[in-house]
C-alpha cells in the first residue's frame, strides 16, 4: 500500500489527494490533504510505527488530543488555523479528533536527512525537535503553492513540486534538525560545518525567543563548548551576535517593507517594541524610524 493511501486510511478516509515529491534522490517526500469529519467520541487515529516524521498543516482550527502508550486521553488542544505539529513516528502516534480536520499531511522519511548531507552539501542532522501548535510562516506558505499542484497535470505539476519539496526538507532541517553530539577540535574551534550549522540554525530561527540552550540542543554541543568554541570561532559570543543579526534583519525590514515597528520587532525576535527600539537605538545610532526615514528608497 502506498504511503499516501496508509495516511488515508489511518485517518479514516478512503480516499484523499497526494503528492510524492522526490526532492533529492531516493526518498519520497509525500503530501496528503486530508478532510474529514469525526463525531464526538468516535475519532481515534492510529499512526503505525515508522522510521519518518509527520508534519501536519492544519488548514483550518482543529481540535485533538493524544493518546498516550497507556491508552490515556491527555486534554484536548486547539490546533489553529496555520499552526503546525511535528512529531516523530519512531514509536508511532495516537490521537483522538474532534470535528472537523482539515490538514496537510508532510510524510518525511528519515532518510531524508542522510542525503541533505549527502547530495545537498548540508551538515549533517539526525533528528528533528518535536513541536505542536507552532505557527511556522515558511511551511504555511509552501502550503499555500502546493494546493493548486493538486489539480495540475503530470508534467506541469511534476517540474514544480521537486523545488518545494527541497525547499521545504531543507527548512525542517535548518529550523528543527538537531545534530549528533559534537565536540570542539583541538584548536578549541569549531570545523566549518559546524559553524555553519549553528548560524544558520539561528538565523533560521531569529523570529523567536531562542537561547543557548536551543542552541545547544539542535547543534548537539554542550552549553559549554558551544559558548567557548563561537567565540574562539567568531571573536562574538554567542548574545553578540544574535543581536547582531537581528539589528541587521530589522534593517532590511525596515528598508524593504511597511510593517510597523512593532511588527518588525515581533519578526526579528524582540521580546517588545521598547526593547527593540533600545536595542536598535544603541547598537546603530539612531532609532527605527529614523533609520527607515533615511533609507527608504
Amino acid at each position: 500500500m502506498a504511503v499516501s493511501e496508509k495516511i488515508a486510511a489511518s485517518f479514516g478516509a478512503k480516499a484523499a489527494r497526494a503528492l510524492v515529491i522526490r526532492p533529492l534522490r531516493d526518498a519520497h517526500l509525500t503530501v496528503v490533504h486530508l478532510q474529514q469529519c469525526y463525531e464526538h467520541g468516535n475519532s481515534r487515529v492510529i499512526l503505525e510505527p515508522d522510521n519518518a516524521f509527520l508534519v501536519m498543516l492544519y488548514l483550518e482550527d482543529a481540535e485533538h488530543s493524544d493518546i498516550g502508550l497507556d491508552e490515556r486521553l491527555e486534554p484536548i488542544k486547539i490546533y489553529p488555523k496555520a499552526s503546525i505539529c511535528l512529531v516523530s513516528l519512531k514509536q508511532g502516534a495516537a490521537i483522538s479528533i474532534n470535528g472537523q480536520l482539515d490538514v496537510l499531511a508532510f510524510h518525511v522519511p528519515i532518510a531524508h536527512l542522510a542525503e541533505l548531507t549527502e547530495e545537498a552539501g548540508e551538515p549533517r542532522i539526525d533528528d528533528f525537535l518535536i513541536c505542536r501548535g507552532l505557527h511556522d510562516q515558511v511551511i504555511r506558505n509552501m502550503g499555500a503553492a502546493l494546493m493548486p499542484m493538486f489539480d495540475m497535470p503530470d508534467e506541469v505539476r511534476d517540474t514544480l513540486v521537486p523545488h518545494i519539496g527541497l525547499a521545504f526538507i531543507a527548512h525542517l532541517a535548518h529550523k528543527y534538525g538537531r545534530s549528533p553530539a559534537q565536540h570542539l577540535s583541538a584548536s578549541g574551534q569549531f570545523t566549518s560545518m559546524q559553524e555553519k550549522r549553528i548560524k544558520t540554525y539561528i538565523n533560521t530561527n531569529l523570529s523567536r525567543d531562542i537561547g543557548l540552550e536551543d542552541i545547544s540542543v539542535a547543534s548537539g554541543f554542550s552549553v559549554e563548548e558551544l559558548s567557548s568554541g563561537f567565540e574562539e570561532t567568531t571573536g562574538q559570543s554567542i548574545s553578540e551576535w544574535l543581536l547582531a543579526s537581528r539589528i541587521a534583519r530589522a534593517k532590511a525590514y525596515l528598508t524593504k517593507t511597511g510593517e510597523s515597528i512593532d511588527q518588525v520587532a515581533e519578526a526579528c525576535g524582540f521580546s517588545d517594541q521598547a526593547t527593540f527600539i533600545e536595542n536598535f537605538t544603541h547598537s546603530v545610532g539612531v532609532t527605527p524610524d529614523e533609520w527607515r526615514s533615511r533609507n527608504r528608497h
